[in-house]
């Protein structure tokens, strides 16, 4: 019985160690941390309604049917969660529009990140293919970057070839609310009107988030996706998304 003690203590102190390792060192998947951790917690949870059940069984087995109630409802929401992610990633089967708005990411000093790399080519596509479209490029400067978001862009889309006078630079937004709302205040101030839909380039596994703030806006959203890769990176993305859709429908932030 010892052994088995011992057992499940070091067990117990791997998935939190491990998950520590992943949250401060293992940054572009430290979300998966949160698995390691939840997956010590609801064991740790069951080992001590085990143990309160020698002395208080009644109890315990009341305490564990409202743990494991409250354990299914959570995965359930967080499948849901998914599916609406993973539904809202495809983006809009006609995306043709006459704004595109290709959203910020991280600039490593005046490069663009792999995630920023991969909406710009994207991005690319969409401006030779639809040759009316007026590109808004929206993004501040963040820690660690030299110049930015919106700069980086312009800069890479002019070197090929994208007409200067078809891209128009957002430089202060520090999120993707921001990002909607003060291109749509530049779409106005230089049109005088704003726009009932706008084209919006990001990350596969951002759309549906972006979807339901640009709602919020007050506008119709035709999401563009970016592919992520590689694939377990995009994964852990659509992992890391359920929580931050979870945040704005909470906190609508």
């Amino acid at each position: 019985m010892k052994r088995k003690a011992v057992l499940r203590t070091v067990c117990f102190a791997l998935l939190v160690l491990v998950g520590a390792v992943f949250w401060i060192w293992i940054l572009p998947y430290r979300y998966t941390a949160f698995v390691l951790w939840g997956v010590a917690a609801v064991w740790a949870v069951y080992r001590l309604l085990a143990r309160l059940g020698k002395g208080h069984p009644r109890g315990a087995r009341a305490l564990r049917v409202a743990f494991t109630v409250c354990l299914v409802l959570v995965l359930a929401a967080g499948a849901v969660l998914e599916g609406l992610i993973v539904a809202g990633s495809r983006g809009a089967k006609e995306p043709g529009c006459g704004y595109v708005l290709v959203l910020g990411a991280g600039v490593n000093g005046t490069t663009p990140s792999r995630a920023l790399g991969q909406r710009l080519e994207v991005a690319y596509r969409y401006l030779r293919d639809y040759p009316q479209a007026q590109c808004i490029v929206s993004g501040g400067m963040g820690a660690g970057e030299e110049i930015t978001e919106a700069l980086c862009m312009y800069t890479w889309l002019t070197e090929r070839g994208i007409a200067p006078e078809r891209i128009w630079m957002e430089d202060r937004a520090t999120s993707t609310l921001e990002n909607l709302r003060f291109t749509l205040d530049l779409i106005e101030e230089k049109t005088g009107s704003r726009p009932a839909s706008l084209a919006v380039i990001s990350n596969e596994f951002h759309l549906y988030r972006a979807g339901l703030m640009a709602k919020s806006c007050g506008v119709t959203m035709l999401g563009v996706p970016a592919a992520t890769y590689p694939l377990p990176l995009r994964l852990h993305y659509y992992f890391r998304e359920a929580f931050g859709v979870a945040y704005y429908m909470l906190f609508g932030r």
